[in-house]
C-alpha cells in the first residue's frame, strides 16, 4: 500500500509561520558578511519607532527573509541595503564600487528600483514616486524586495501612531496583498493581509476573528480526523503522497463572505457557506496528472451525498493565474462547507509560493510580470500584464466602483474600458454624470480576477431588477388584503410575516420579491400563502392609502390635513411614511384600521376635493 504522510496540527494559527519567524541574520558568504557590516555602518545610530536599531531589526530581517526564500546573493544584499541610498546618503555608485563586477551591478539595479526618491517631482508624495519607479523596472527582484520591506513594516506597525497605522495597513492590503496575489504567493499574501487587517479596520477584524475562530470546522480535532480520513482515501486508491490543510486568512474569508452575501448566497453573520475556510490539500507524489483525476473519483465517492455538485473547479485543465488543482466542495452536517484540492507536489509549490517557487526551481517566470498603476491621490495598485482599464478600475476599489463609472482618464486623457494599461499609468475614475451600466460584454475584456467581481455585480444587478419587478407584480394581489407592500406586514405583524416567508421558502422579503420577479414563486402561490398565515382584510382590518404630490403642494400642514381627514372618517392610523424627494415632490403613505368599503369610498372623495393638488391617489 502506498505511503501517505499526514502531519497532525496542534495550533490553527501560530503567531509566526516558519517562513516569517527568522533567526538573527547569518551571512553564508564573505560578500553577504561585508554587506551586513557596511549596512551596519551606513545605518549606525538610526533607530526605529520602537527604539531598536534600524538596521539590525528591519534591514537584516528583509535580507534574511529574501535569503531564505530565494538564496540569491545579489537579492539578499539588496534587501540589506534597500534603504541605504534613501536614508543614509549612500549611492548606487558606492554600491557598484563596494561590490565590483556583475554582483555590484545587480545589487545597484535592484536598490535603484526600490529606493524612495529624496526629491519627488510635480508635488506628488514620496510613495507615489517610489511606486512609479518600481513600475519602470518590472523585475521580480524589485517586487520581492519591496514586498519583504512592506511585510516587516506591517509586522511592526503597532509602534506607529493610530492614523499612520490605518493608512499603512490599508495600503498593504489594497496594493501589496494584491501584488503578492498576482505573483501567486498565496501564503505570503494571506500573512500580509492578516497582519494588516487588525490595523486597517480593528472593529471588523474582531468580529470576523471571533466568528472564524469559533467555527466548528476550524477545530484541531476535526481537522486532524479529516486529514486521516482523506489519507485513507488516497491509500485505498493506490496513490501515494501527503495530506495537508490550509486555513483561510481572516481578510480573505471576510472578502469572500461579502461577495457571497451580495448575491444572497450567504449571510454576513454566517461563514458556513465558505468552502475554502478549510482547504484540505491532497498532494500526489507521482507528479502524474492522471493520478489527480483518478483520486478525484475516489474523493467524490468518499463524500457521496455530501458532495456539492455545483462547486467543482478544474484548474489543472484551466489554470488560474498559475494556480493548478482539482477542487471539490463537500457540505459537512452541522458544520459547513469544506474544500478538498487535489494537486501534485510541483503544482502545490507554485500554488503556495508562485514566482518564489518558480525561481527556486529555475522555471519560466515570464507570467509573473505585474503592472503597477497609480491613483490620482497616490494609491498604488497592481494588475497582471495585459490588463485593461476595466481591470485597473476593479483593482482600485474592487466591485464597489465598477457600477459607478461615468468615464475614465489615464494620465489626464479619456480612454475606453477595453484599452490596455501601461506601467506607471495614473488612473482616474470619474463618478459624476451619467454612469455606465455594467453588461456581460465587459467580461470579454477583463482578467479572471475582475471577471469574478463583475459576475457578482451582474448577479446583484439582476437580482435587483427581479426584486423591483416582483414589488410591482405583488401590488394587485396585496391590494385585495388592504396592503400595497409586504414591508407593512413586517412592521406591524412580524410573526405573520415570518410565517409567510417560511411558507414560501424565502429568507427575506427581498428574496420573496426576487423570486416573484423571476417567476420562481407564482402570484397564485403568494395569494394562497397569505391566506394560510391569516392575512386577509377580515383578520387584519387594514386599509392602505398612498398619495403623491408635486413640489408646489409640499407646504406646511399637508400631512396634518390628510391625517385629519382620515380621523374624521374613523380611521386609526397604524403607520405613516412621509418621503420628500430632492425636487420637492413628496409621497405620503398611511396604514390604518377601521375603514369599511363605504368609508374608503368617502375618503377618496375627501382627498380629491381637499384642495391639495395630488399626482396620484391609491386607497386599497
Amino acid at each position: 500500500m502506498p505511503a501517505v504522510k499526514v502531519e497532525p496540527i496542534y495550533e490553527i494559527r501560530p503567531r509566526l509561520t516558519p517562513e516569517f519567524d527568522l533567526p538573527r541574520f547569518n551571512p553564508r558568504t564573505p560578500e553577504l558578511e561585508e554587506a551586513y557590516r557596511w549596512g551596519q555602518s551606513l545605518h549606525a545610530g538610526q533607530k526605529r519607532l520602537s527604539g531598536e536599531s534600524y538596521f539590525e531589526t528591519h534591514c537584516a530581517w528583509v535580507g534574511a527573509f529574501l535569503d531564505r526564500l530565494i538564496g540569491n546573493e545579489a537579492w539578499t544584499i539588496a534587501g540589506l541595503l534597500h534603504d541605504a541610498v534613501e536614508d543614509q546618503g549612500g549611492s548606487l555608485d558606492q554600491i557598484r564600487t563596494h561590490f565590483p563586477g556583475k554582483l555590484g551591478e545587480d545589487v545597484a539595479y535592484i536598490v535603484d528600483g526600490v529606493t524612495k526618491l529624496s526629491n519627488p517631482r510635480d508635488g506628488r508624495s514620496r510613495e507615489i514616486e517610489t511606486l512609479r519607479k518600481i513600475a519602470m523596472f518590472r523585475d521580480p527582484a524589485v517586487f520581492l524586495v519591496k514586498l519583504a520591506d512592506k511585510t516587516h513594516n506591517i509586522m511592526t506597525l503597532h509602534h506607529m501612531p493610530p492614523n499612520k497605522r490605518v493608512q499603512k495597513a490599508t495600503e498593504a492590503i489594497r496594493a501589496y496583498g494584491k501584488l503578492a496575489g498576482i505573483l501567486n504567493c498565496y501564503r505570503w499574501r494571506r500573512w500580509l493581509e492578516d497582519m494588516a487587517f487588525p490595523h486597517a479596520d480593528p472593529e471588523t477584524f474582531e468580529i470576523v476573528r471571533a466568528k472564524v475562530d469559533s467555527d466548528p470546522r476550524v477545530q484541531v480535532l476535526f481537522i486532524n480526523q479529516m486529514m486521516n480520513n482523506l489519507a485513507e482515501v488516497m491509500q485505498r486508491a493506490g496513490i501515494g503522497g501527503r495530506v495537508e490543510v490550509i486555513v483561510n486568512g481572516y481578510w480573505q474569508a471576510w472578502q469572500k463572505l461579502r461577495r457571497l452575501a451580495a448575491v444572497r448566497k450567504a449571510s454576513l453573520n454566517n461563514f458556513s457557506a465558505l468552502n475554502d475556510m478549510l482547504s484540505f490539500r491532497l498532494v500526489v507524489e507521482s507528479e502524474q496528472v492522471n493520478d489527480c483525476y483518478a483520486l478525484l473519483g475516489a474523493v467524490n465517492r468518499y463524500f457521496g451525498p455530501y458532495l456539492d455538485q455545483d462547486r467543482f473547479d478544474d484548474y489543472i485543465a484551466q489554470p488560474q493565474n498559475g494556480y493548478r488543482a482539482l477542487q471539490v466542495t463537500a457540505w459537512m452536517p452541522d458544520m459547513g462547507a469544506i474544500e478538498v484540492a487535489i494537486t501534485t507536489a510541483d503544482m502545490e509549490g507554485e500554488n503556495q509560493w508562485g514566482v518564489v517557487y518558480a525561481i527556486q526551481k529555475k522555471k519560466d517566470i515570464s507570467q509573473y510580470r505585474p503592472i503597477e498603476i497609480l491613483t490620482p491621490t497616490g494609491g498604488a495598485r497592481f494588475v497582471p500584464e495585459g490588463s485593461t482599464v476595466l481591470d485597473a478600475v476593479a483593482s482600485i476599489q474592487q466591485e464597489f466602483l465598477l457600477d459607478k463609472i461615468s468615464s475614465i482618464r489615464i494620465n489626464g486623457s479619456l480612454v475606453r474600458l477595453s484599452d490596455k494599461v501601461q506601467p506607471g499609468d495614473v488612473v482616474e475614475v470619474i463618478t459624476s454624470g451619467q454612469r455606465l451600466t455594467p453588461t456581460e460584454e465587459w467580461l470579454t475584456y477583463c482578467n479572471q480576477s475582475t471577471a469574478r467581481l463583475l459576475r457578482s455585480l451582474l448577479a446583484v444587478e439582476s437580482l435587483r431588477k427581479f426584486a423591483e419587478a416582483g414589488r410591482q407584480k405583488v401590488r394587485p394581489v396585496l391590494a385585495n388584503f388592504g396592503l400595497l407592500a409586504l414591508e407593512d406586514l413586517r412592521a406591524l405583524d412580524r410573526d405573520r410575516c415570518d410565517n409567510l416567508l417560511e411558507t414560501l421558502g424565502a429568507s427575506s422579503l427581498e428574496d420573496l420579491y426576487t423570486a416573484v420577479g423571476g417567476e420562481a414563486i407564482r402570484l397564485a402561490d403568494l395569494e394562497q400563502a397569505l391566506r394560510e398565515v391569516g392575512v386577509s382584510r377580515e383578520t387584519l382590518g387594514w386599509t392602505t392609502i398612498a398619495v403623491a404630490g408635486p413640489s408646489q403642494s409640499n407646504r406646511r400642514g399637508v400631512l396634518a390635513r390628510l391625517a385629519i381627514l382620515l380621523s374624521e372618517r374613523g380611521g386609526d392610523i397604524l403607520r405613516v411614511i412621509n418621503d420628500v424627494r430632492p425636487d420637492g415632490s413628496f409621497s405620503i403613505y398611511f396604514v390604518v384600521k377601521n375603514l369599511d368599503d363605504e368609508k374608503r369610498a368617502a375618503l377618496r372623495e375627501d382627498y380629491r376635493n381637499c384642495g391639495i393638488e395630488l399626482h396620484s391617489l391609491e386607497v386599497v
